[in-house]
């Protein structure tokens, strides 16, 4: 006799991300008028939806920081998986759980990777088995979710980075056409900018939308802050194109200095101390006020400044390049003939 139908898993897993250069120039105020371009790599940190049907409850469990349970989507604590639910046309009681390594609102893009890894792990147990991995089409729902349905001022830059991995140069028109093209950086080179790139947890997080919505009268200011960000990005692409590794941390201090000019906080976030230990250049990642501190320092003096930034706890957090984007696992138990 066979057995009923079995326990079925699905986990979606999706990479976050980093800026390399044109951070902003997705967002709509922006990349609505003049277009956007930006220069992104996908990395190891992920964030990961499980997803299960069934419940003898009947009820909807969504499970991230804190638990809840409904008989319908609308009742959960998380507006993104009622509107993902929905969006995928997914009914019935189910078991849906989110982890990740970093906070929400440190600025690695986790909000979209979550979005993306939840609608693929929805619409997979939904029984769209031809979806193994991101497409240009969820990516781009997932962008919808976000922006159109929950009203969000976010780009199409996260969920586009970190859904299709890699390094990614994004080309966005301002009718919202959207080009995830693969640069032409060496392996070699590649591999230098990552042993160079370091990460520093500040321990502060940020709501994204406050910090993304252009504040009235400052819609002029920032639109030029934009342009030259834009030019600062494209700097960068053509010198990891030509291999010229000592150029980054260059546009990089450039970058930065365009973004404190624009900060109302004193604040540095841990940039002056890791200036005074070897690193040659640095960032805070996101729209600002929180998060990660991305540095850039020869390899030689990562164990001083790890140390440094330890003392002023700010614990570097190892990453690598991500060459994948989005993956999917389907897991059945139990669907086996049973013998008598």
């Amino acid at each position: 006799m066979s057995a009923p139908d079995g326990e079925r898993i699905v986990v979606a897993s999706t990479p976050l991300r980093i800026s390399l250069g044109g951070g902003g120039t997705d967002l709509p105020f922006y990349a609505d008028r003049f277009g956007g371009d930006m220069l992104s790599v996908a990395i190891s940190l992920r964030s990961t939806v499980t997803a299960r049907r069934g419940r003898v409850d009947g009820r909807i469990r969504f499970t991230h920081d804190e638990t809840s349970l409904a008989r319908e989507a609308t009742g959960l604590h998380s507006p993104y998986v009622a509107h993902a639910l929905a969006i995928t046309g997914f009914t019935g009681s189910c078991e849906i759980t989110s982890s990740g390594p970093v906070p929400a609102g440190t600025g690695l893009g986790s909000s979209a990777a979550f979005t993306v890894s939840l609608l693929a792990a929805l619409r997979r147990l939904g029984g769209d088995r031809s979806l193994n991995g991101a497409t240009p089409e969820l990516v781009e729902q997932a962008w919808s979710l976000e922006a159109e349905r929950l009203g969000r001022p976010v780009g199409r830059h996260d969920p586009y980075v970190c859904g299709l991995g890699g390094v990614r140069r994004l080309i966005i028109a301002p009718d919202g056409t959207t080009h995830a093209l693969v640069p032409g950086i060496s392996a070699d080179t590649l591999r230098a900018l990552e042993d160079r790139l370091l990460l520093y947890y500040t321990g502060r997080s940020r709501d994204s939308a406050a910090h993304l919505a252009p504040r009235p009268g400052g819609v002029a200011e920032r639109t030029e802050r934009l342009h030259r960000i834009r030019a600062i990005g494209g700097a960068v692409l053509t010198a990891l194109e030509n291999g010229d590794i000592d150029r980054v941390p260059v546009l990089l201090r450039e970058h930065n200095e365009i973004k404190q000019r624009a900060s109302r906080s004193d604040d540095d976030f841990g940039l002056g101390t890791a200036l005074k230990h070897g690193a040659l250049a640095g960032k805070l990642v996101g729209a600002g006020g929180g998060g990660f501190l991305l540095a850039f320092a020869e390899p030689d003096r990562r164990d001083e400044l790890d140390a440094a930034m330890s003392a002023v706890a700010m614990p570097r957090v190892p990453f690598r390049f991500s060459r994948g984007g989005t993956a999917i696992t389907d897991i059945s138990y139990d669907t086996e003939e049973i013998l008598v």
